[in-house]
């Protein structure tokens, strides 16, 4: 059962910095490129992509209740700063506010994304640039519609941060056993459910 939660846990997290990445990507790119097209090309996607976060969080809180104090522990000015990103991107972009406040968000975010590898890998501080150009590339792949490069790109947004959690010993920070065992029913169809969301989201916001 353990097992099968941090398969759950992991494959969400991929999935979000596989999608989200090309958002944070095309606000990076921003002063740039024509925002006004850039923009158009990411609105349909960029809130079906936060879905994935949404749901890594649930599950998260759900079957993994202590290991929030353990990611948590040393970085809440990092955590601080992802959130403030998101709040600013997705406000910015929804709201059609000026550009640059797109940007900023976008590189609060990708910074703070950096800041924790960072973090994880107990690496210096220039390891935070990791993520921001990453996620550049990823968002230049996706506006310019290099298809076949995109798998490439979003595997490279996707891996860093899910193999550097991987090396946390979860041992003692999951849910009781009887609690992941109840909680089971949730965990196969989550992530169809997650796919489902999000493209109904896309379908809505494309019309």
């Amino acid at each position: 059962m353990e097992t099968l939660w941090l398969v759950v846990l992991g494959t969400l997290t991929v999935g979000y910095f596989a999608l989200a990445g090309f958002d944070y990507g095309t606000g990076l790119l921003l002063p740039f490129r024509r925002r006004e097209v850039s923009l158009h090309r990411m609105n349909p996607f960029f809130l079906g992509n936060e879905v994935w976060l949404v749901a890594a969080i649930g599950v998260l809180f759900a079957a993994f209740p202590r290991l929030e104090g353990e990611l948590l522990s040393g970085a809440h000015s990092t955590f601080t700063l992802v959130l403030a990103g998101l709040v600013l991107f997705m406000a910015a972009v929804q709201l059609r506010l000026w550009w640059w406040l797109v940007f900023t968000g976008a590189l609060m975010v990708s910074v703070g994304w950096g800041l924790f590898l960072a973090h994880l890998l107990h690496a210096p501080w220039p390891v935070a640039l990791v993520m921001p150009v990453l996620f550049a590339v990823h968002g230049w792949v996706f506006q310019a519609g290099r298809w076949k490069l995109f798998p490439v790109t979003a595997l490279l947004c996707a891996l860093p941060i899910p193999l550097a959690f991987s090396s946390i010993d979860v041992t003692g920070l999951m849910a009781h056993s009887d609690t992941l065992g109840l909680l089971a029913w949730v965990a196969i169809p989550i992530i169809p459910l997650v796919v489902l969301v999000q493209w109904s989201i896309v379908a809505i916001s494309s019309r």
